[in-house]
């Protein structure tokens, strides 16, 4: 007989519901990006917390405690907060360090457990038109973005409280060389830049079209 998760998603949405009454969620469609983790201490059966880390377009740190679960429990709940959390037919990037999570978030393997999460994920997903993209970080290698979402998963299963707020604050990172003197000029260019820097901090190189966009948007009057 099972002995753990069974109190997972009644903690779940207790605590969800607790964030919403002190944040201020996003109401209107649009494109977010969240790090999402999951921690147990005592996998399984230990005390857990799961988190989900919006720093795009605003931030929201959201995580939450759990009595008896696993981390893979732990793991999807963060991704279901993600999806809780942004408006009907929004456009939503999940980055996760566990590959397991992202491939059976993306379709690429069966899920066999944590059904009841899963089911609540895929429903979530359709009932709000969520266009939802998965990508795989590499965890502990100085992404801010999943440093600070293994932190509040952390502080979720430790059941704390933030004591010193300072700890959870991302520092943007410098803008990438290759966009000095770019001066956005409207709402498309504006994201076209925002997706442009955040790929070139992600190491990634940039396509003949977007350096071509780019050049024009250095050389014009």
């Amino acid at each position: 007989m099972k002995t753990f998760g069974v109190r997972d998603l009644a903690e779940f949405e207790a605590r969800l519901a607790e964030l919403r009454s002190i944040l201020d969620p996003p109401t209107a469609p649009g494109e977010f990006v969240a790090y999402t983790d999951g921690a147990c201490f005592g996998n399984p059966r230990g005390r857990g917390g799961w988190a989900a880390a919006f720093l795009l377009p605003d931030q929201w740190l959201l995580f939450g405690h759990l009595s008896s679960t696993s981390n893979n429990r732990a793991e999807a709940l963060g991704i279901l907060a993600a999806l809780e959390w942004v408006p009907p037919d929004s456009k939503l990037t999940t980055r996760s360090d566990s590959e397991l999570t992202v491939r059976q978030l993306s379709g690429r393997y069966k899920i066999k457990a944590n059904t009841d999460i899963w089911e609540l994920i895929q429903r979530t997903r359709l009932e709000k038109r969520i266009v939802l993209g998965a990508e795989w970080v590499r965890g502990h290698a100085g992404d801010p973005g999943n440093e600070l979402a293994d932190r509040l998963s952390k502080l979720g299963a430790s059941n704390g409280a933030i004591e010193n707020p300072d700890v959870l604050v991302v520092e943007a990172p410098p803008a990438p060389s290759e966009l000095d003197g770019v001066v956005p000029r409207g709402e498309w260019e504006t994201k076209f830049l925002a997706s442009v820097r955040d790929q070139l901090r992600r190491g990634r190189a940039l396509s003949p079209k977007q350096v071509a966009v780019i050049e024009r948007m250095k050389n014009r009057a």
